[in-house]
């Protein structure tokens, strides 16, 4: 049996070959590619063989495409694709806004969500049944995922917070590039010798244990950051964090910088205490230090933040320290590492840095 087609329908044919490639639907495809290859004059047994389909399978694709021609394969584009889902668009909008507002707000008693509340609410809303099982991968398809919550303090003042983005942290740029000043971002940060844990990979069924010796015992340090360079300074507090250890980083920071100082620092009580205070002003007086505060409960506007969990996971995750001065050295080799290389630190700003346009 001999078909021979135009150069018009193969060039179609082949439109139809990278649609079905990129549908990732590979039953329009050996379609398509079976009637490329009838069109190239190779038998029908081969063709089977190379598609790997029945040889009454290709002379049905080749009977099917001389009656109906292109719109029989327009028919398969997302045919074989997946079960229709059982919810209209507007359904599953609605659906993801019971779903984002919470469980409370619907009238269920608990705070969180689960599948089985959700197949409920489906069905109370759509008279529509799920399993459970299924549900999810259709909660993952309207942009819903299952994560765990985070913490937000009650105290937050958005517009505050809203201030400090669109007008302070401006004025701070501004006034870095008038004074010919460096931008620095501190605080502090405490690693416990107890270590720390995290999330990893392991076999099912065997939770990895790690040691540790149940000392409370804290390595306490106070940091720093430079926004333009991406420097990093650190000092060791030995006892508690208070007015006078926090003066003795200030001043040690003073010490290595010879152009003024804009530094960035969050409304912990001993950053405002009375000699804390007056050095500040004295530096000032001398154009040396210019001190602003963050807005309240806003840790996340603090990029070194970024950075202590980036310590804590290199550094103490997982880890078991028997004495405290395993725990030093453990953090001190990663300190070492921002030392030695600049944009381990700056990573923990890009963000800031591209909307800044600094480079």
């Amino acid at each position: 049996m001999r078909v021979k087609f135009s150069n018009k329908v193969v060039e179609r044919l082949e439109v139809e070959l990278i649609i079905a490639q990129r549908l990732n639907n590979l039953r329009l495809y050996k379609m398509v590619r079976g009637l490329l290859l009838i069109a190239e004059e190779i038998s029908m047994e081969d063709i089977g063989r190379i598609l790997k389909v029945n040889v009454r399978t290709v002379y049905d694709w080749l009977s099917n495409f001389l009656t109906r021609r292109f719109s029989w394969l327009l028919g398969h584009h997302y045919l074989g694709r997946g079960r229709k889902c059982k919810l209209t668009k507007e359904q599953k909008q609605h659906l993801y806004d019971i779903v984002e507002k919470g469980p409370e707000e619907y009238g269920f008693d608990c705070g969180i969500w689960n599948c089985a509340m959700i197949v409920e609410v489906v069905v109370r809303e759509f008279n529509v049944v799920y399993n459970p099982r299924y549900l999810s991968s259709l909660l993952k398809k309207i942009g819903l995922t299952y994560q765990k919550a985070a913490f937000e303090s009650d105290h937050l003042d958005e517009e505050k917070r809203e201030e400090w983005l669109k007008v302070t942290w401006p004025q701070i740029l501004k006034e870095a590039k008038e004074k010919k000043a460096v931008i620095l971002f501190d605080d502090e940060v405490s690693f416990a010798q107890w270590g720390s844990l995290a999330r990893t990979w392991a076999p099912r069924g065997k939770q990895p244990k790690i040691k540790t010796t149940g000392k409370r015992k804290g390595l306490k340090m106070f940091g720093a950051i430079g926004f333009f360079d991406g420097s990093f300074h650190y000092m060791e507090c030995e006892e508690k964090f208070n007015g006078q250890s926090y003066i003795l980083f200030l001043k040690q920071l003073m010490m290595k910088f010879t152009c003024p100082v804009i530094l960035i620092e969050d409304g912990a009580t001993y950053h405002r205490s009375g000699i804390v205070n007056t050095f500040k002003t004295q530096m000032k007086v001398e154009g040396r230090l210019f001190v602003h505060r963050l807005p309240s409960y806003s840790p996340d506007y603090n990029p070194i933040e970024k950075l202590w969990k980036n310590t804590k996971k290199e550094a103490t995750d997982y880890k078991y320290f028997p004495t405290f001065e395993d725990l030093r050295a453990s953090v001190i080799r990663a300190f070492n590492k921002y030392l030695q290389d600049a944009l381990k630190v700056i990573c923990v700003m890009k963000k800031l840095r591209v909307e800044a346009g600094v480079i």
